[in-house]
């Protein structure tokens, strides 16, 4: 009777301490795909692959409260991806790609996040894709008049 109350016990903790740790996780990724390159620091991230299905979440950290914005490109040789971005606690539509289809530009300039999410979905298998991400921060140049550089 021991026993099976010591296994009981160590179950119930095991569960108990894996259902914690997950919980600090937004978003979670899960997926298959086949030649899957992934590369994430805090402020830039890319993922390149030949088949995907599922939802894949990158973690972007704005270490100050600066002003930033995302620039991203992204390439589909086929499939459809929907990818989004989190902002205030709130899943944003960031841009759709499709067959053959291909994307380049940035978000709006925004302040007071220190952890960006972006989720990457696809809609059933996708083929041949390549995304990228950079947050880039904005800061003021005191000149005569005032103007704004990338750093």
């Amino acid at each position: 009777m021991k026993k099976f109350a010591s296994v009981i016990f160590t179950t119930v903790t095991l569960v108990l301490c894996f259902t914690i740790s997950a919980c600090g996780n937004k978003y979670v990724s899960h997926y298959s795909a086949m030649l899957m390159v992934r590369e994430n620091t805090s402020n830039q991230a890319s993922v390149s692959f030949e088949s995907f299905s599922g939802t894949y979440v990158i973690k972007l950290q704005n270490n100050r409260a600066d002003e930033v914005f995302i620039t991203y490109d992204a390439t589909l040789r086929e499939g459809n991806i929907k990818v989004y971005y989190d902002y205030n606690d709130e899943k944003l539509n960031l841009f759709e790609i499709a067959t053959d289809g291909s994307v380049d530009s940035k978000t709006e300039t925004f302040t007071g996040n220190k952890i960006i999410y972006i989720i990457i979905e696809s809609d059933g298998k996708s083929n041949g894709g390549s995304f990228s991400f950079v947050l880039e921060k904005i800061r003021e140049i005191n000149f005569n008049s005032a103007a704004y550089e990338l750093v």
